[in-house]
């Protein structure tokens, strides 16, 4: 019989993952033309909703946008793993009364002004560079490889035994200037950087 202790972490364990699965928000209209399946959404399916509930959950100083219907531009850049998972998954949705914009940027050099820039595993070894690039810009950095955040990103999504994992990096949000929601903050593992 488990110990009281060990059935305590393993709810604990599953009521994060459930916060976190809520966090995402992830609509069936963003996925309904994909056959039903039993198992666990594509990890790009479900890393689209994070990245469109993170809107939801972070705040920008106001010379972010040019106005006030400006929409929030998400940037990927590296190798783009979304697809078509991206745009499924914003279409027809706004934040706080914006629309989303999507921009690729297939090398560190090419990155823009965007709100969120999402930073493909592809772009491992230039995560330093593309950090020292936005350095002074207002934007949420979002990765996906282990060490992202005590790197100096913002927010890291991580796949552990096919479930979804959040690090988030307060200090780095901050230096960007951003806000980040307290209900954000307590689905994830928090670090710094180091």
């Amino acid at each position: 019989m488990p110990s009281m202790r060990r059935r305590q972490a393993g709810f604990r364990g599953f009521v994060e993952r459930m916060a976190l699965l809520c966090l995402c928000g992830i609509e069936l209209s963003a996925v309904q033309d994909r056959p039903q399946q039993p198992e666990a959404l594509p990890e790009y399916v479900l890393k689209a909703g994070f990245l469109y509930n993170f809107a939801k959950y972070v705040e920008w100083p106001a010379e972010a946008f040019e106005r006030p219907e400006s929409p929030i531009t998400i940037g990927v850049v590296g190798k783009d793993p979304f697809g078509g998972d991206l745009e499924d998954a914003l279409k027809n949705k706004t934040v706080k009364n914006r629309a989303f914009a999507i921009l690729r940027f297939p090398k560190p050099s090419d990155i823009q002004r965007c709100h969120i820039l999402f930073v493909a595993r592809s772009e491992k070894e230039r995560v330093p560079r593309i950090l020292e690039r936005i350095r002074d810009w207002p934007v949420l950095t979002v990765g996906e490889e282990e060490e992202f955040a005590r790197a100096g990103g913002a927010l890291n999504i991580l796949i552990e035994n096919d479930k979804p994992k959040l690090e988030a990096n307060p200090q780095a949000a901050e230096k960007a200037r951003l806000k980040i929601d307290a209900k954000l903050l307590k689905a994830a593992t928090l670090v710094k950087t180091e």
